[in-house]
């Protein structure tokens, strides 16, 4: 939840550049709650079968990453550029930036 937070405090830089989800195989509820702990204010995408991660091929053994978090940055073509399984990927919120604005 705290790299959610970590995370927030780019976001303004980060959506003149590029649209920002958060993708969570969670119920509703559970999203809300990370919203409202997080102060992340980006859509939360709600993935419960894991189809969207499938279709990015960031399913392993079944679940985004493994099971793990971490980040993607996407293409406006589909395509992924930039995939890290982090548990501290808030802490790369800088290099997310620099990714995103080498697409641009």
């Amino acid at each position: 939840m705290s790299q959610l937070g970590e995370l927030a405090r780019t976001l303004p830089e980060l959506q003149r550049y590029a649209e920002v989800y958060v993708i969570n195989p969670d119920t509703p509820e559970n999203s809300r709650n990370v919203r409202a702990q997080s102060g992340i204010t980006v859509p939360i995408l709600l993935d419960p079968d894991y189809s969207g991660a499938k279709h990015y091929d960031l399913a392993g053994g079944g679940r985004p990453m493994g099971g793990l978090v971490g980040y993607a940055v996407i293409d406006a073509a589909g395509i992924i550029r930039v995939q890290r399984v982090d548990i501290d990927f808030g802490a790369h919120s800088a290099q997310i930036l620099d990714a995103v604005r080498t697409l641009r």
